[in-house]
């Protein structure tokens, strides 16, 4: 076998609203972990909407190449090596690529004992993952962006959102659903059953109920996750700053993200937050004077008809005296300048 053996990929959601992907193979009772991620409810929707998947695809064209002449009689290790290879960086682009590295792992394990398994599910991966992406898309714009139709429920944005074919799939079923306990904060190879319940205290390992999925497709894992995140509903808004969308937590009002702006140490959220002052600032008759007086000023200093000190000495006066004077005062001190 040149794939990892009996290969197990399963998904489950935290307390906090934190989804969790683990992909893992068993053999001769040892686990071995090739994927974990943990990241925040619904990400990777983000990611399905804002990767760009080109390079992906033609991985994957590449991988249906290799797979449709192979039979449990053709046994090239070749070519299993070679997918091996383009598979696995898979995960990196995005988590669901994990139930690929499965399915090609249980087609070589059957394919070792002379099963002549169904190759379908594999060579329609890529025309699968294509039409979730799309989904994906219609999923945020229209029915999870609660900025969107806002008089309207979320059932009944995603209704309309099949009425107007906006989305891939009339349904929303999948595979095979278990309640486990798992392990919070844990080793990324372990179970919560390894352990007496005294000694995951005394390491102060939180676990908990959950429900966990095990998918048998790729459809199955996106079925899922679409469908927990229009029952809650999960609120997923456009950043006012850099244009892409985020998932919102805590304050359901947010407007910016948390990503960097590009070519900055400041995030979207913290540029937002200037924004917004700015914008409350010049609701105040008296600033927005000031800021009309100041851009005059500073045309002066440009066109030589007033000094960088005179400018400075200028500006200290005005911070000093704007909070002293009636607004018509302030004003007309501010004008009394103009013609000198």
């Amino acid at each position: 076998m040149i794939f990892p053996e009996h290969m197990e990929f399963r998904y489950y959601i935290t307390p906090e609203r934190k989804e969790c992907y683990e992909l893992y193979s068993m053999t001769l009772g040892c686990r071995r972990t090739l994927l974990e991620k943990t990241q925040d409810l619904g990400q990777c929707l983000v990611d399905l909407y804002d990767t760009d998947f080109y390079d992906t695809y033609c991985v994957l064209s590449e991988i249906n190449k290799l797979l449709r002449p192979l039979t449990p009689e053709h046994k090239d290790e070749t070519a299993w090596r070679k997918l091996l290879e383009l598979a696995m960086p898979l995960c990196k682009v995005h988590p669901f690529f994990g139930l690929l590295i499965k399915e090609l792992s249980d087609l070589e394990e059957n394919h070792a004992y002379g099963k002549n398994d169904t190759k379908d599910i594999l060579l329609r991966f890529d025309r699968d993952f294509e039409n979730i992406v799309s989904d994906a898309k219609a999923l945020i714009e229209v029915c999870l962006d609660d900025r969107h139709q806002p008089n309207y429920s979320t059932a009944e944005r995603y209704r309309e959102a099949h009425y107007d074919a906006r989305l891939c799939f009339d349904d929303m079923r999948y595979g095979e659903l278990a309640t486990e306990e798992v392990m919070l904060e844990r080793p990324a190879y372990d179970s919560a059953y390894n352990y007496s319940v005294e000694k995951l205290r005394e390491q102060g390992i939180k676990t908990a109920l959950r429900e966990v999925l095990y998918p048998n497709t790729v459809r199955d894992l996106y079925n899922y996750l679409k469908g927990y995140c229009l029952r809650l509903p999960l609120p997923i808004h456009k950043c006012k700053n850099c244009g892409r969308y985020f998932v919102v937590t805590g304050n359901i009002t947010q407007d910016y993200c948390t990503r960097l702006m590009e070519g900055s140490e400041k995030t979207c959220r913290q540029m937002g937050a200037v924004v917004q002052y700015q914008s409350r600032q010049m609701k105040n008759p008296a600033t927005k004077e000031f800021t009309r007086s100041y851009k005059a000023h500073n045309a002066r200093v440009r066109y030589g008809t007033m000094t960088k000190a005179e400018f400075t000495a200028w500006s200290k006066e005005a911070d000093c005296i704007a909070g002293n004077l009636p607004l018509e005062e302030f004003v007309a001190w501010l004008d009394s300048d103009r013609q000198r």
